[in-house]
């Protein structure tokens, strides 16, 4: 975790860790970032490394915007920053390609894995055909 708020001290957020009930965690436009101390270590990461993305794409919520975009911009940048290159290689021989079973070796979310890799997908120039 240490590395998770040296990474947001670094975007200029303060983390607080506090009972929210049922939500994750929460930025407040102060640079506050509220996490939930009862959800799991596993919640609490996946919740920072979120809540750094907004931080990182400048999602303010004062003006209209495409709050999916917003979501998966964010949920993009957790997956990059929790998931390392080589982690995932790491990962995938040992357990192959399924997400969930990456997502199991790596402590993170299949979706964060499906995103991170789609993200890897389009980074290096792979377009992936439907059909």
């Amino acid at each position: 975790m240490e590395d998770l708020l040296a990474h947001a001290a670094g975007l200029g957020l303060r983390v607080k860790f506090r009972d929210l009930g049922r939500r994750h965690g929460e930025l407040h436009s102060s640079g506050l970032v509220v996490v939930n101390s009862e959800r799991p270590v596993k919640a609490q990461r996946i919740t920072l490394a979120h809540e750094c993305g907004h931080r990182a794409h400048g999602h303010d919520w004062t003006n209209e915007h495409d709050r999916p975009r917003d979501e998966r911009q964010a949920n993009t940048y957790a997956a990059r920053l929790l998931i390392s290159r080589e982690d995932y290689a790491l990962a995938e021989r040992a357990v192959g390609a399924h997400a969930g079973a990456l997502a199991r070796e790596l402590n993170v979310t299949a979706t964060l894995v499906e995103l991170w890799r789609a993200d890897y997908l389009r980074e290096v120039g792979v377009v992936r055909l439907v059909g």
